[in-house]
């Protein structure tokens, strides 16, 4: 069976109708914490070339992970310091078509820094795509034990766009 291509998006600004950003990372060395930050904000620019750029604005003050002590921890300045910084942006450096989407890199903002990031970016529907990622946030400057928190999150984001008109 040969790979699909990723589908040719129309030309202009898609914005993000809806999305969600889920993650997982361990703590204490085996347990798993799922939760999730939405998408205030973001969008897919495309010309005849192909996608050139893409950006999103994340809620960090609506994270949940369903235990509100921990949610109120992960909020506070050592971790997201969402208060003092409510968003995590996303800005592409780089898209390319990889098999049946892109592979899109870029650069994820939190706390007043950035580190990079790559997301396998895949289309669900026609106006629906899944991104898929790795963090590794000890460049972030979060200064917790890796016993407590592990160094990698993973990242899954699921978008409805709305096509350019």
């Amino acid at each position: 069976m040969s790979p699909r291509t990723a589908p040719a998006l129309r030309a202009g600004t898609w914005t993000v109708r809806t999305a969600t950003a889920s993650f997982e990372v361990r703590n204490f060395g085996f347990n798993r914490v799922r939760g999730t930050i939405p998408v205030r904000a973001g969008g897919v620019e495309v010309t005849g070339g192909g996608v050139t750029a893409v950006h999103a604005r994340l809620d960090l003050g609506a994270l949940t992970t369903e235990n509100p002590r921990r949610d109120a921890d992960l909020r506070k300045p050592n971790l997201l310091d969402s208060r003092a910084r409510p968003d995590l942006t996303f800005t592409a450096t780089g898209v390319r078509r990889r098999d049946n989407g892109w592979e899109v890199t870029g650069d994820l903002g939190l706390r007043g820094t950035s580190c990079p990031l790559t997301l396998t970016v895949e289309p669900l529907t026609a106006t629906r795509v899944r991104a898929t990622g790795t963090l590794d946030r000890a460049p972030l400057g979060m200064r917790v034990p890796r016993a407590l928190i592990g160094r990698y999150v993973r990242i899954d984001v699921e978008a409805d766009l709305e096509p350019p008109s």
